[in-house]
């Protein structure tokens, strides 16, 4: 116990020196760069296309964004036209009135202090939901009772596929437990299966809405190594360690030009089949 609080008194006698230094510590930020980060998506519906930008904090690698205004950010075909967005908040650049098409390569260009950032995505076909079925799970420890999803998709034999499950209950996105669903069909090639979620359960008054989203394999490499190396925490940082980019340049984040399809259900109807 002396020792204790002997151990203590010395940490507050060093603390109440240190507060009363006026001399500057002076620590050797060297190691740690800034970075772009930029996020871009572009679908087959008729919503905007939107790109965010933002800058990671220099200091000690934190995980700390700040939006950054005034970049010229535009997309296009790989043979079309460039379609140039425009700025509705700091850091959030959009573009309305275009829908893409499945089926041709896709590039955006973030242009900002004299550095442009490009990134290729190709947007693959629509892969249907061809049927959704419901297991009950009974929970047990942290994790709680209800229902798991699976979500039915006939792979096309002719290519590899990638995909991405996003799930929303009564119109909210949820994020799985902080788990990203990823699948590769490199086991399953043109087979019918069934894709699971893992964490999260619903209940029978949800209204779930399931879309499975048909991504490239950069856009899958990106998000299998941030859940590799994020873990629950998914957020991007100018550590040594960051997700594979499609950016180049430096810069993180994403570029996906992806297709998606849907189905919305009420779990306690489905259940009644």
């Amino acid at each position: 116990m002396t020792n204790r609080l002997t151990y203590i008194s010395g940490l507050i006698l060093i603390l109440i020196t240190s507060l009363s230094c006026e001399k500057v510590i002076e620590v050797d930020l060297s190691g740690s760069n800034e970075a772009i980060v930029i996020e871009a998506t572009m679908t087959n519906n008729k919503l905007p296309f939107t790109v965010l930008v933002s800058k990671t904090s220099p200091y000690f690698g934190t995980k700390t964004k700040n939006p950054v205004s005034g970049a010229k950010v535009s997309i296009r075909a790989e043979k079309g036209k460039t379609k140039s967005f425009e700025e509705i908040s700091p850091g959030i650049y959009q573009l309305k009135g275009t829908i893409a098409s499945a089926g041709f390569w896709y590039i955006a260009d973030v242009e900002y202090d004299g550095i442009t950032y490009s990134a290729r995505s190709f947007m693959n076909e629509v892969v249907p939901i061809s049927d959704l079925s419901f297991s009950y799970f009974d929970g047990f420890g942290f994790f709680d009772s209800g229902y798991k999803v699976n979500t039915y998709v006939r792979d096309p034999a002719s290519k590899e596929n990638y995909y991405r499950l996003k799930y929303f209950v009564n119109g909210e996105s949820i994020d799985d437990g902080g788990e990203i669903t990823l699948y590769s069909d490199q086991l399953f090639n043109g087979k019918d299966i069934g894709l699971g979620q893992r964490s999260t359960v619903f209940q029978e008054t949800d209204t779930l809405t399931v879309e499975l989203q048909s991504i490239d394999k950069a856009t899958y490499n990106y998000f299998l190594t941030l859940e590799n190396i994020s873990g629950t925490a998914i957020q991007q940082s100018a550590s040594p360690a960051n997700p594979i980019s499609n950016f180049n340049n430096g810069a993180l984040g994403y570029f996906s030009a992806y297709t998606f399809d849907r189905k919305t259900v009420i779990v306690s109807d489905y259940l009644k089949k």
